[in-house]
């Protein structure tokens, strides 16, 4: 029992907690009251018991980026794809089998019409939108140069047109910035872009409080992955071109398949070249196409492959991936083989996929 003296105390102040209209009851003195006992057992049960304002300002920061990220997914149209380069327009036909709404970017005049044949169906159904223009730092007409052997070659830059000898000529195009393209049609959910030389322009002009949920780029470059990153992309994939296997150190599950595979089909081995002639190179050619087909899709040659969630291999940040490339580069300098490129100087050839969260 508490002491009289003690007790007087206790009536006293609850006496004028009462005058005042406080809510609260004064503690007793000597125990712990049950409703006390209540909050720290739910402190205790969300971890709060620790709480220190620096902890405090964490949280808030961490819940700003995510307010920020969901504003950002807010304007992105998540049935929308950019198709920046279509050139023959197989990529546009994928994502159009897809579902997805498509907005193609081409240059060249020719492909344009081509494609505005090949997918009337789904121009008609607005489901497809052909811009028939170059992306470039200013608006206007620019000259583009026509490569007559590989129209994927086209480009701005007479080199890249002209690549091996080829046979090209200049053509004047309407050019847009790509910011008006974006203000005109929205944030796309997948930005694919592949415009020989000019793929830049189109990461500068992301506002990087609105950017797609992912998009892919070719180049080999680390400064690529930088830019990337300093646009507010986070995690990344370098695609090989020629067989849509990610690139990746150690290598992938994928790549050593396909090497073992490229092995079946070229060496003297007595064994295996039996196997290859009683009818294992079909089988062993079915094998190695295995990472051009997503469900019923067969991709071709050329054309861009999977996209977002479908790409095989590890999401890489920043780091991981500037140095895999950096050592990919110096194994191509040191004339090391790799199904990721072979003699000429350009042959290594990569979509970089990056994607906000």
């Amino acid at each position: 029992m508490l002491p009289a003296r003690e007790h007087r105390i206790q009536r006293r102040l609850a006496n004028k907690d009462a005058m005042r209209g406080w809510p609260y009851q004064t503690p007793s003195i000597g125990r712990r009251p049950r409703a006390n006992r209540k909050v720290k057992a739910s402190q205790e049960s969300f971890g709060l018991t620790d709480v220190t304002p620096s902890r405090i300002l964490v949280a808030a920061a961490a819940g700003s980026l995510a307010v920020l990220q969901r504003a950002s997914e807010a304007f992105v149209h998540q049935d929308l794809i950019y198709d920046v380069g279509m050139n023959n327009g197989d990529d546009t036909a994928y994502y159009l089998r897809r579902g997805f709404r498509v907005v193609a970017i081409e240059a060249n005049t020719c492909l344009a019409k081509c494609a505005a044949e090949r997918f009337r169906t789904q121009i008609s159904s607005d489901q497809l939108r052909i811009l028939n223009i170059g992306i470039a730092a200013e608006e206007g007409e620019l000259p583009f140069w026509i490569c007559e052997t590989y129209s994927e070659w086209s480009s701005f830059d007479r080199e890249i047109a002209s690549r091996d000898g080829c046979p090209h000529h200049k053509v004047m195009v309407p050019c847009r910035r790509f910011a008006s393209v974006l203000e005109e049609f929205g944030v796309p959910y997948y930005l694919k872009v592949d415009i020989e030389g000019n793929d830049i322009l189109c990461l500068q002009d992301l506002n990087p409080q609105r950017l797609p949920k992912f998009v892919s780029m070719e180049s080999a470059s680390p400064d690529l992955i930088t830019l990337m990153a300093g646009r507010g992309f986070k995690r990344f994939k370098a695609i090989s071109q020629y067989s849509f296997l990610p690139i990746e150190l150690p290598p992938s599950p994928e790549q050593r398949r396909y090497e073992r595979v490229q092995w079946m089909l070229q060496t003297r081995n007595p064994l295996i070249r039996a196997f290859r002639l009683f009818g294992g190179r079909g089988w062993l050619n079915r094998q190695l196409n295995r990472s051009r087909k997503h469900a019923d899709w067969t991709f071709p040659f050329g054309s861009s492959g999977p996209f977002g969630e479908d790409l095989p291999g590890h999401w890489l940040d920043h780091d991981e991936l500037t140095t895999t490339l950096k050592h990919l580069l110096e194994f191509k300098e040191q004339k090391r083989s790799s199904p990721f490129w072979h003699e000429q100087e350009y042959s290594f050839w990569v979509d970089v996929h990056g994607r906000v969260d």
